[in-house]
């Protein structure tokens, strides 16, 4: 990540808070008004969502606890509306933040805050959050710009190289394990395109019922950095590039292509890894019908400290993502 800027944002930017509590909510928005913010107030869920629909603030901040219409309930319809999904939320709590994390990570929030919160921490939590949507922006650009080279090489996009299962469930695992907002939104995008390499191999390989000779599987494994030289030349998609050609590394080492090790694997493959399994063991593949999710866990576990980073499995097993997945085969709810 690019060192926080500490000077002032190039514009005035309008933030949304939503609290119950007039001295809090009062507090909050004078501390922002003196970071050079404007601010709007609302005093529950559901009056921050109808301001939110009618302003378009740059960034939202909720208060969990909140009559009528609590914080996560709104972030919730917040990021299901398209005229304001694209908002950052950033979620409030007087309360122990480890319960509340994995509730906003189901609500869709994009980062959690204890209150009352010191200046410099809302100030470092605020502008991280305010430069989600030019990062969002400039990575949906060169996204778009793959989308165009992958059409160009396969006009109908049969292989599907771009999974917004995997994207979302990559999404919500970075939010669980607390990475930033602008990690969160790497991690998305890793997720979308973590196979567009397969655009090079053929169909029928892909989707073979039998086992691989060794030549196939050499052949199957050049996706990764196949992937990856396709997103390097793209700004800044290049920041992908990682996370795209070391998907399949493990971590024990004998992954590929390059056999990176435990911590040496960068991040953001290692979560694309465990969503990327996860999503291949619940969905029926051609040489076998889907796994259960119980079952699926199960695997996860077996290769936990081998496979895939302990801590990752650790946290997503241990969370309620996984029967959200299985239960909404859209996705559009978990992330």
């Amino acid at each position: 990540m690019e060192p926080l800027r500490t000077g002032p944002m190039p514009e005035r930017r309008t933030i949304l808070v939503a609290d119950d509590d007039p001295a809090s909510r009062d507090a909050l928005c004078g501390m922002l008004s003196t970071l050079g913010f404007w601010t709007e107030a609302a005093q529950n869920g559901r009056e921050a969502l109808n301001l939110a629909r009618r302003l378009h603030p740059d960034l939202v901040i909720l208060d969990v606890e909140m009559p009528e219409m609590n914080g996560h309930e709104a972030c919730r319809r917040l990021k299901a509306d398209p005229a304001t999904e694209d908002t950052p939320v950033l979620m409030m709590t007087g309360f122990d933040p480890r319960p509340e994390r994995t509730k906003m990570v189901e609500a869709g929030g994009d980062d959690l805050i204890v209150k009352p919160a010191p200046m410099r921490d809302l100030q470092v939590r605020v502008r991280a959050l305010l430069r989600l949507k030019e990062l969002r922006q400039d990575l949906r650009s060169a996204q778009e710009s793959l989308r165009a080279v992958v059409h160009k090489q396969d006009p109908t996009e049969s292989k599907a190289p771009f999974d917004d299962r995997v994207a979302l469930t990559a999404q919500a695992i970075a939010r669980l394990i607390g990475l930033d907002a602008e990690d969160q939104e790497l991690a998305y995008h890793a997720g979308l395109v973590h196979d567009i390499g397969q655009i090079g191999l053929p169909e029928e390989l892909l989707n073979r019922q039998g086992s691989l000779t060794p030549e196939e599987f050499a052949r199957i494994q050049e996706h990764t950095v196949l992937g990856a030289e396709l997103a390097g030349p793209f700004r800044p998609a290049a920041v992908l590039a990682p996370a795209i050609r070391h998907h399949h590394e493990r971590w024990d080492g004998n992954g590929y292509p390059d056999k990176l090790q435990g911590p040496s694997i960068p991040m953001m493959a290692r979560i694309v890894s465990v969503a990327d399994a996860f999503h291949a063991l619940i969905t029926d593949r051609p040489y076998r019908p889907a796994y259960s999710v119980a079952r699926a866990l199960e695997i996860l576990a077996q290769g936990s400290g081998t496979q895939w980073d302990p801590r990752l499995v650790a946290a997503f097993a241990t969370s309620s993502l996984p029967q959200r997945i299985a239960g909404d085969s859209s996705q559009a709810k978990i992330a």
